[in-house]
């Protein structure tokens, strides 16, 4: 998922939603707790086994419950977006948060922006408002950079997939788990495990670990326990699957015409993986599949995913998350509270960043007392949700140290780890008269042009400054949405006379744009540059399907990701300063297949051998 920014942004100032902070009401605190101290790790339960009944789990669990009345229950249900950037604790806007703690008792947040140590000074405050320990969750697939400012940044899926080992995405799910308890988060929004299979596919697209469920169950698998040994919550979305359709869900409801055959060797391999690794939670899809299902409901509002599919024949018993209740395939479709409370009805445990968090808290509550609710299923909800808070810890401690957070984010390891599988990642589909890697002489005769496809003026900036730190004389030129006709008429002629061309198109992938293409204006004038000399090299930044716009490229390189550390990897590959060494987890037709990728060795620093990745997309 990713949770729809635009949203929050404009919303989440008017919502602070908070988590259900009930009266907890405990007997014997102390001998519970010492009797929780003593216990064994949260962690090490599985999830999918049933709790012991007088276990400390067990009777935490039941006796925050009994404290909760119906009202505060149904908080516990629902989590709302708020932002990460520092406010002064009494400031408007954080009474705005802890008011939503006190009055409204959502179930919990999602955040969005801000730093790590502002981050964590918010959650450790929210926490001592809240009575019942709060779910702090966040969308940091790769890295709590996809978020916030500083962390370890990771590439994309696709791109550590292409680097062809699943114990990357366990020591990265590690990582990611790490640097979210430092900050007081404990729930991630990942692994994406959706089969990425339609190359036109924009929601998903490189957050997919491939094309092959084989391959993306053994990532997610992977990166599922990674999550757990690191202490956090996972979340395997987007359930039932989210990789074959065109449309996103943050626009509009997509519909998926698949047989019940194609949908279990293709769609639910990865998250029956993600059982049997000891998954936390799944997150459901705003996604019709009327073969499987019967009717065009999306699947976060159906009970036949929830009920039927996930609960009774997945046997699947930890949390149900609706993805993002904002995005355009709810509300253009559903009025008000309506698809809230239909995702409720269908078995949802929690409600996701929901328009109206306290109209929703009273319509659930109306069709509780109207009896289109069971009460018990909403104790059964409020039970998966406490024990996933115990089985993080919050039962015996809420805060973290704001000391040891510049000492565990960041470790000089871990972004060691990071940029290392970046390198590993580059994939060379192409490589005509061995063009790549760029030799002294050749480079000092490259033009390099960063080709920014998005409206970011620093789009390429990072790999730009790479070029012209190992070139003293570099020539790098720029094209981005405020170039001028005269500027692209003196690109060209430079470009005519030099020995070799260098193109980097940046095509960022981004909830609501609907494309992973590069924009037509600045695709052609890369098409132009190819005709216009015979020695010309794509470097793509972003999806790797880019391709397709222009076919006649004799050299291309995928990175995978348009984040800096996959812009710094790229600088080092083509200097030859890494091996590449990448293989493809997707195919295009007519132009790669699962698997491709060209080796090349390093010629400029001594590497360790790359091992052989292709047995791992049989």
């Amino acid at each position: 998922m990713k949770i729809q920014n635009s949203l929050a942004e404009k919303s989440a100032e008017k919502l602070f939603a908070a988590f259900v902070c009930a009266a907890l009401v405990v007997v014997n605190v102390g001998n519970l707790a010492a009797q929780m101290q003593k216990a064994k790790s949260p962690r090490t339960v599985n999830i999918k086994n049933a709790v012991q009944k007088n276990s400390p789990e067990s009777i935490w669990v039941e006796q925050t419950l009994r404290s909760l009345p119906l009202r505060e229950r149904i908080g516990q249900m629902i989590v709302v977006g708020a932002l990460g950037e520092y406010k002064n604790v009494a400031s408007e806007k954080f009474g705005d948060i802890k008011k939503q703690i006190i009055e409204n008792k959502v179930g919990g947040f999602v955040f969005y922006r801000g730093d790590v140590l502002e981050l964590a000074a918010m959650t450790n405050e929210m926490q001592r408002t809240a009575k019942v320990p709060l779910l702090m969750a966040a969308d940091f697939e790769r890295g709590l950079p996809m978020q916030i400012k500083s962390g370890t940044s990771f590439t994309h899926n696709m791109g550590i997939a292409a680097a062809g080992n699943p114990n990357d995405s366990y020591q990265k799910g590690q990582i990611i788990a790490e640097e979210m308890r430092a900050i007081g988060i404990n729930w991630l929004y990942g692994p994406v495990s959706d089969v990425l299979n339609n190359p036109a596919n924009s929601m998903v697209n490189v957050r997919s670990y491939g094309e092959n469920p084989q391959t993306v169950s053994r990532f997610v698998e992977a990166e599922v326990r990674g999550l757990r040994d690191g202490g956090v919550l996972s979340t395997a979305k987007h359930f039932p699957g989210h990789g074959d359709t065109p449309i996103d869900s943050h626009i509009n409801t997509p519909t998926i015409n698949i047989s019940r055959e194609r949908f279990e060797t293709v769609e639910l391999a990865p998250f029956r993986a993600a059982i049997a690794a000891g998954l936390d939670s799944f997150m459901t899809a705003h996604i019709a599949l009327p073969e499987i299902t019967g009717d065009n409901v999306p699947a976060s509002l159906s009970p036949q995913i929830n009920r039927d599919l996930i609960r009774k024949e997945l046997k699947f018993d930890g949390i149900i998350t609706t993805d993002s209740l904002g995005m355009g395939a709810i509300v253009k479709n559903y009025k008000g509270v309506e698809g809230a409370v239909r995702a409720i009805k269908a078995g949802a445990d929690i409600a996701l960043l929901p328009p109206d968090p306290k109209g929703t808290i009273d319509a659930i509550e109306q069709a509780v007392l109207r009896g289109e609710i069971p009460k018990k299923q909403i104790d059964d909800s409020v039970r998966r949700i406490l024990r996933a808070k115990y089985r993080v810890g919050l039962a015996t401690k809420k805060s973290v140290d704001l000391a040891k957070v510049n000492k565990i984010v960041e470790k000089p390891e871990n972004v060691k780890f990071a940029n290392e599988l970046a390198e590993r990642s580059m994939t060379l589909f192409r490589n005509e008269n061995n063009v790549l890697p760029l030799g002294t002489k050749q480079a000092n005769n490259t033009l390099f042009i960063v080709v920014a496809g998005d409206d970011d003026p620093d789009q390429g900036k990072v790999f730009q400054t790479a070029i012209e730190t190992r070139l003293k004389n570099a020539r790098v030129m720029r094209v981005d949405k405020r170039t001028t006709e005269k500027e692209y008429e003196q690109i060209l002629t430079e470009a005519g006379k030099a020995g070799t061309i260098l193109i980097a198109p940046f095509v960022k992938r981004a909830a609501l744009k609907g494309t992973i293409a590069l924009p037509e204006t600045e695709a052609d004038f890369v098409r132009k540059l190819i005709d216009k000399n015979k020695s010309v090299a794509v470097v793509a930044f972003g999806s790797p399907y880019q391709l397709q716009q222009f076919p006649e490229a004799k050299v291309y390189l995928a990175a995978w990701a348009v984040e800096d550390v996959a812009q710094n990897a790229a600088a080092r590959a083509i200097f030859g300063e890494t091996a590449i060494t990448g293989h493809s987890p997707v195919g295009l037709p007519n132009f790669f297949k699962i698997g491709d990728g060209m080796q090349l060795s390093a010629t400029k620093r001594k590497e360790k051998d790359a091992k052989e990745a292709t047995e791992i997309f049989n």
